[in-house]
């Protein structure tokens, strides 16, 4: 299982979860699943369904001021997917979104002080955050190739996985398995819901959102189902599209 977040603030709101939710919602998952950092996840998760680990993508300025407290007192490992062209800013990408709160974004300076933490791995989710569906192939190789350099430049350590902006499969567009992988990635991550990744394609990893508005039942609940009924109904509506 990998969770997703957004952003962790004193109290939720758009794309907000609360840092009490948080810190309760990583503790049943440390009880329950085998959490874990993203290197050994993504060498694991096709043979081991109760391994788990924990990802946020759009690196908000919340992972130096609430997250990473809890992180290190709970010594649970993070992966943090960063639009490169949007460090030291804010969400502007959410502006037309139901609800919109403007959130700040991480720094270069808080990203390399974060990255020198061995908890923090930081991944590449792409350039703008835009929908890769709106490039063509060079376009598509030229934002990925970019993202993953400046982090590179800045963290003087490899970037090895990629987080989809919007993450649905038509937010794909030219980035097939075999483009991510020439690229030098090692994974990739979508918004697809799925618990386990047993059998999915390590350049299309699914992956579990955690909403703001998920009581400790909810969470539970949809972590431990008789059915998922999430994953159903995805692929449904996917099919009816």
């Amino acid at each position: 299982m990998i969770l997703m977040y957004h952003n962790v603030d004193e109290k939720a709101g758009f794309n907000t979860v609360s840092a009490e939710n948080f810190e309760r919602q990583l503790r049943y998952v440390q009880q329950h699943w085998q959490l874990t950092d993203m290197d050994t996840y993504v060498r694991e998760c096709h043979n081991n369904p109760h391994i788990a680990t924990v990802t946020f993508d759009d690196a908000y300025y919340c992972l130096y001021t609430y997250v990473r407290g809890i992180l290190n007192e709970l010594s649970i490992p993070v992966t943090v997917f960063v639009p490169v062209y949007h460090v030291g800013s804010d969400n502007c990408w959410d502006e037309e979104e139901p609800g919109y709160q403007k959130i700040d974004t991480l720094s270069w300076w808080s990203i390399e002080e974060l990255s020198k933490n061995p908890l923090f791995t930081f991944g590449s989710h792409g350039m703008t955050h835009v929908s890769l569906r709106h490039l063509s192939k060079e376009e598509t190789m030229k934002d990925l190739q970019e993202s993953k350099q400046l982090l590179e430049e800045h963290l003087q350590k490899p970037v090895d996985y990629f987080a989809f902006p919007y993450g649905q499969r038509k937010d794909f567009g030219c980035a097939t398995p075999e483009l991510l992988q020439e690229i030098g990635f090692k994974a990739a991550f979508t918004t697809l819901w799925k618990l386990n990744n047993l059998h999915g394609n390590p350049y299309r990893l699914r992956r579990v959102e955690v909403k703001p508005t998920d009581t400790m039942d909810d969470f539970q609940n949809y972590l431990n189902p008789k059915m998922d009924f999430r994953f159903v109904k995805q692929e449904i509506k996917s099919l009816l599209r």
